[in-house]
């Protein structure tokens, strides 16, 4: 099946079978909705990346890309990022029969997948916690991890460093020593929790990958996350910017359809400007990802996650602008998407960490 048709199909599905009233109620219950996780799971949307060795469609993370600008743009949301994007990179890596089975259950959505990493914040990084790996025996927190407190399966990222070697592991979440604890969020399209794992013994089939298998397998997670977040934020600002043109046109003032006035001009021209810029950014990383170093990749996601959480925010905030009072108003749409924008301007860097880890790398890359 065409990347073009699996789309279509997606929104076919969305058109029909997810009315605003269901979308809301996922958003005041922080993307929960065990419907629509199940329906996803039953029209094969955890496969597309999957190996077809493992029963997937084998594709390449660039084509779940149209499919999170469209879910930006309906603010359909859940743990899709988690449940598309882990088990296709997991099992591209693994090559033990019980974590193949173990995520073999997630694929099918028998089981829910989070990601406990360190790395999802800069500014942060003290206090999001950190995981080390000694011995065979796990321990550590993280402080922020996404739909920690419904997950039944969590992928570790252990950095390594100096004195440590990277890994990453597939540890259950009934594992003892691991305690999850949820957080109060602000995030309408998802869930927190902190997972602390406390000398939790380490299997030899609880390891995905070490050393350099693992850091290249890291580097791939945290840049398709970055990608994908921006093709949400990109999905996001175009729906936003639709709203406050077709709402110029509408509202009156002064006799008139406000979207005559100029500074109303001025405020969609730009906000169209950004967003036309984004989603140029987002195909031209994406169009050639095949071709990339997966060093290189990773930078373009930096810079690429960068521009997106500013073109997210500030296309939010002119929206908001040109609605005027109504779009202030807790019954318009328009403060959902904001929120959401605002959340993922942050994860896995806004555009200020962004800024400096790029330039960080840039340096150490001539040193």
């Amino acid at each position: 099946m065409a990347d073009e048709e699996i789309v279509r199909a997606v929104r076919e599905f969305l058109d029909r079978g997810y009315p605003d009233e269901r979308r809301l109620d996922a958003l005041r219950s922080q993307g929960e909705d065990p419907r629509l996780f199940g329906e996803a799971a039953d029209q094969g949307w955890f496969a597309l990346t999957v190996p077809e060795a493992d029963g997937g469609l084998g594709l390449s993370p660039a084509a779940l890309v149209p499919l999170f600008r469209l879910f930006g743009q309906r603010l359909v949301t859940g743990p899709l990022l988690e449940q598309m994007l882990l088990p296709g990179l997991l099992l591209g890596t693994a090559r033990d029969g019980e974590t193949h089975t173990r995520l073999g259950a997630a694929v099918s959505g028998g089981w829910r997948v989070a990601v406990l990493d360190p790395g999802s914040t800069h500014d942060w990084r003290e206090a999001n916690g950190a995981l080390g790996l000694d011995a065979e025996v796990l321990s550590g927190s993280v402080d922020l991890v996404r739909f920690g407190a419904v997950s039944d399966l969590f992928a570790a990222v252990v950095d390594g460093g100096p004195d440590g070697t990277a890994a990453v592991l597939v540890v259950d979440r009934d594992r003892p020593g691991v305690t999850v604890t949820g957080h109060r969020s602000t995030d309408p399209g998802a869930s927190y929790a902190r997972v602390t794992l406390d000398n939790v013994a380490v299997a030899p089939g609880d390891v995905v990958a070490r050393g350099e298998d693992a850091a290249v397998l890291v580097t791939a997670l945290r840049g398709w996350q970055r990608v994908l977040v921006a093709a949400e934020l990109a999905g996001i600002a175009r729906h936003v910017l639709d709203l406050s043109v077709e709402f110029a046109k509408q509202r009156e003032q002064f006799g008139r359809p406000i979207g005559g006035f100029q500074a109303v001009k001025h405020l969609a021209a730009s906000a169209a400007q950004r967003v036309i810029m984004l989603e140029s950014f987002v195909e031209a990383v994406v169009g050639d990802s095949a071709t990339r170093p997966p060093e290189s990749l990773a930078l373009a996601a930096l810079a690429l996650k960068g521009a997106a959480a500013e073109a997210g925010r500030s296309v939010c905030e002119d929206a908001l602008q040109i609605h005027g009072g109504i779009g202030f108003t807790h019954e318009h749409e328009l403060h959902w998407y904001y929120k959401r924008a605002l959340s993922l301007r942050t994860w896995y860097g806004d555009e200020r960490e962004t800024a400096i880890e790029t330039g960080r790398r840039l340096v150490s890359a001539h040193v």
